[in-house]
């Protein structure tokens, strides 16, 4: 059978072409995506019946394709200036709210051009229709409500639909011109501040539209008398996780006007299962292939789907259709992919929730996930962003609110990463109180669709239906209940905070911060707050300040030192408007800066040390510990604060802080009482393992070394030995740890700088989410009077097309520690670095007469005929081009 599916545009119109064999098969859904236009229903002196016409004159409209949003489209057409540079953004009409309180939570401004609704007008042709078809528009993502017209008749309305997480489907059968021009339109109105909508709360400015648009894919479907919606497939695994049993369901809805007779056939690894049915006239159904009355659904050592970090994430597929007739017709056909795995919660003695995927405990280490400010879609770069999660070693993402589009799950399930999704805080999501009826209405469908959409999702390990608090009794009960309908098959949790619910009790996650600078000592030693023990649902070690070749390409050069507004513009909101607690942690650590280049070169020092700490104490604490999301992963605009590689793609200090810390078996330092540890994250046992320490004066010179050797047990934490605290140690000294198996083959190095003078957290005063003051600073200034060092890099490339590789081998001849030797990629000389890259390891330190060899790999097909040229810098090394 063969089907062709052709969607050709112009500037305004794209036709779309239904052609299949003589009484065949309905089309695949067609993309409808391009050709869009939009206006101001304010500049616009017509309503629906006009405006949805085939012809209708759209002079002076802006261009556009979806998914996008009204400010996107007036960023991507350049009504607007570049929103990430300067303080453009702030300069945007409609941007005049008030930022003392969350802009969801306000109407929208006076003047602002968002206060009106706008038209977002499609024109298409339809050709070669199958006889019969019934024809759907799919949307969804609408935020936030819209009135529907086609071809001049209204076919939904604002009252109707409404709600960002909402998924519409409209019948437009009727209203089609099958042989020729069609049109259709929505007058979309911005979210107000009762609504469910997008909120960006103190990680990134909220634009000025509130991101009122389409913002997920629009598709139009077609089927026959019947069609096949929200295929499912779940799995139960027996108690030794060797083998399996498939459920294969789907809903059937019977649209003609009379009784449909056909059969339902499933076909799923291999094997065919076909089911007869009948529907009554507008009946729908839920037809079920259980493995009670099916025994092929019944697997024999099938494939698991494992998250990547300890497993193979494999998959399966199920094709579905309904056939009618003699000889047979399909009436629609419909495919899922889904992995068979089974994933459990439980609260451990202490009350922390602990996660098992098939049968094992995992410890989840990740961060927040933040898609573009206006919503666009980036295949690029999320293919970079997930990859990045990967070469750092982190095992999940989170999704606060933005329930993002179905490419990223997708991606998810392939990659093996885990995706931890749930509602928004700090807006009316949490605003129980000022609900109505509609409110009610609104959210229940909206957690029906995207746990429908999301339940096949083998990336999709955990629900969370409430954000900062846990709902009413009322509220949390509704979305049991439609978790319930759904047959939702993972465990869901009622916030991201420690708050008990009215109905399922403690939830065994805490939301206790920091967000803030603390130095590396606090997560061993903090026992109430954020430290490493139970599940942490969102945290981080503070800002994270780009390399000074990315802040150039959004920070002005006359306001590129010393730090002012321009700067604080692109830090966060509430109390997180700027880095001064960062920066006075640096100044009392590491020594006042003394320009731009030395706050870099120390901003990055403390980010890597901030980073690696945080996860290096959950992986030594588990299972006390049992998960950590680091607040965020990325950055929506250029930003200052929170991720963990910026907005531009450039990996820096607390990227590879995060990588070190996430080795699969890796030797570690633990602040707290000096000793050295053992962080074995895989799921075999390791025998002879041989962990070496040696400590050294900030001038190079060795004063004390130990060794041990040991076995570790899988997946555990083991305390190799206390380190001796030798005499005549400089203020400032380091240590270089190294664990070798039994072979004799490095399995783990880590190098850190210390000092003799203790962090002292202020534990007597008032803590809150921020973060916990400090009462003494650790002494790292001796870093500053490091000579320069002396190191020869080599480097060789390979290459596979556009792929390369390029083998970085840098060697200290001289007589001092080269402290964070950082290589860069550049797009040639004078130009930036090349994105996204993925380094072995960098910002490494080197011992005198220290060879390391370190690999990047990159990939020039979407560089614009970038020249790669090699950079090293470093701390005490001045830049050299290779």
């Amino acid at each position: 059978m063969a089907v062709a599916v052709i969607l050709a545009t112009t500037l305004c119109a794209a036709t779309v072409v239904f052609a299949g064999e003589s009484g065949g098969v309905p089309a695949s859904p067609v993309s409808l995506n391009e050709g869009w236009q939009i206006q101001s229903s304010c500049e616009v002196k017509a309503g629906g019946e006009q405006v949805s016409l085939p012809g209708f004159a759209t002079s002076g409209w802006h261009n556009t394709t979806v998914p996008n949003t009204v400010v996107g489209t007036l960023v991507d057409d350049k009504t607007y200036p570049d929103p990430a540079y300067g303080t453009n953004l702030k300069q945007f009409p409609g941007m005049n709210y008030s930022d003392k309180n969350l802009f969801a939570n306000q109407d929208m401004p006076e003047g602002s051009p968002f206060k009106c609704s706008w038209w977002w007008r499609l024109e298409f042709g339809l050709r070669q229709p199958r006889a019969g078809d019934h024809y759907w528009l799919r949307f969804p993502g609408i935020n936030y409500r819209a009135n529907v017209w086609v071809n001049g008749k209204k076919i939904a309305d604002a009252k109707d639909v409404a709600g960002t997480f909402r998924i519409f489907e409209f019948d437009v059968t009727a209203a089609l011109n099958p042989s020729g021009a069609n049109a259709v339109a929505l007058e979309i109105f911005a979210p107000e501040k009762n609504d469910l909508g997008i909120t960006w709360v103190d990680w990134n400015p909220t634009p000025a539209d509130k991101d009122m648009g389409i913002w997920k894919e629009v598709t139009l479907t077609s089927n026959g008398p019947l069609a096949i919606r929200n295929p499912y497939v779940r799995s139960k695994l027996d108690a030794e996780y060797k083998s399996a049993e498939l459920t294969v369901s789907a809903e059937l809805r019977n649209q003609s006007g009379q009784q449909v007779k056909g059969a339902l056939i499933a076909e799923v690894d291999g094997k065919t299962l076909k089911q007869d049915v009948e529907l009554a006239a507008g009946e729908v159904k839920t037809v079920r292939f259980s493995p009670e009355n099916f025994a092929e659904l019944k697997l024999a050592h099938p494939k698991l789907w494992w998250p990547y970090t300890v497993g193979q994430p494999d998959l399966y597929t199920a094709n579905m259709r309904f056939e009618t007739g003699s000889p047979a017709t399909v009436s629609e056909s419909t495919s899922v992919t889904f992995g068979i795995r089974e994933v459990t919660s439980e609260l451990t003695e202490a009350g922390h929730r602990l996660f098992k995927i098939n049968g094992r405990k995992i410890l989840i280490r990740g961060a927040a996930w933040a898609p573009d400010m206006f919503l666009r879609p980036m295949s690029k770069k999320l293919d970079a962003d997930l990859a990045y999660v990967k070469d750092m070693g982190l095992n999940t993402i989170r999704l606060e609110g933005r329930i993002d589009r179905d490419e990223l799950f997708d991606k998810a399930d392939k990659l093996g990463i885990l995706v931890m999704p749930g509602w928004t805080c700090c807006d009316a999501w949490e605003k129980w109180k000022r609900w109505t009826p509609e409110t009610h209405v609104i959210a229940g469908a909206s957690m029906a669709d995207q746990a429908r959409r999301l339940r096949n999702h083998a990336s999709v390990f955990v629900w969370l239906y409430g954000s900062d608090n846990p709902p009413p009794a009322d509220v949390e009960q509704m979305y049991l209940d439609i978790l319930k309908d759904a047959e939702w098959p993972n465990p869901s949790v009622s916030s991201a905070s420690e708050q008990s619910a009215k109905i399922t009790g403690k939830s065994g996650v805490k939301m206790t911060g920091p967000y803030e600078y603390v130095p590396p000592v606090y997560w061993l030693a903090d026992t109430k707050a954020g430290g490493a023990y139970g599940y942490n649902t969102e945290t981080s070690p503070g800002p994270a300040i780009p390399p000074r070749e990315a802040l150039e390409k959004f920070i002005p050069k006359d306001h590129l030192w010393p730090i002012d507004d321009v700067w604080n513009f692109h830090a966060g909101g509430e109390r997180f408007t700027n880095v001064n607690v960062f920066t006075d942690g640096l100044t009392r650590r590491y020594g006042q800066a003394t320009s731009l280049d030395d706050y870099e070169r120390k901003a990055q020092a403390m980010t890597y040390d901030g980073e690696r700490a945080m996860f290096e104490a959950y992986g030594r604490n588990k299972y006390t510990s049992t998960g950590v999301i680091q607040w965020m992963l990325n950055n929506s605009w250029p930003s200052l604060i929170w991720h963990l590689y910026d907005y531009y793609l450039v990996p820096a200090g607390g990227y590879f802080g995060t990588k070190k810390a996430m080795e699969p078996v890796h030797v570690q330092y633990s602040y707290d009482d000096n000793s050295v540890a053992i962080v074995n994250d895989t799921y075999q046992a390791l025998k002879g393992m041989k962990v070496s320490a040696k400590i050294y004066n900030v001038d190079a010179k060795e004063k004390d070394s130990q060794e041990a050797t040991l076995d570790l047990a899988s997946d555990s934490s083991t305390k190799a030995f206390a380190l001796h605290v030798p005499d005549g140690l400089t203020p400032t000294y380091f240590l270089k740890l190294k664990l070798q198996d039994a072979a004799g083959k490095l399995v783990s190095d880590n190098f850190y700088w210390l000092s003799t003078k203790a962090d002292v957290l202020d534990w007597g005063k008032k803590r809150d989410t921020v973060y916990t003051p400090q009462k003494e600073f650790a002494d790292l200034t001796g870093l500053n009077n490091l000579p320069k060092a002396s190191v020869t890099i080599t480097k060789s490339v390979s290459t596979n097309g556009s792929k390369f590789v390029m083998t970085v081998v840098a060697e200290n001849k001289g007589k001092v520690v080269a402290f964070m030797v950082h290589p860069r990629v550049t797009r040639g000389k004078g130009g930036g670095d090349i994105t996204p890259i993925f380094w072995s390891d960098n910002y490494f330190s080197l011992l005198p007469g220290e060879k390391k060899s370190v690999t990047a790999r990159f990939d020039l097909s979407s560089q614009d005929g970038a020249t790669p040229e090699l950079v090293v810098d470093g701390w005490n090394l001045e830049p050299t081009a290779n």
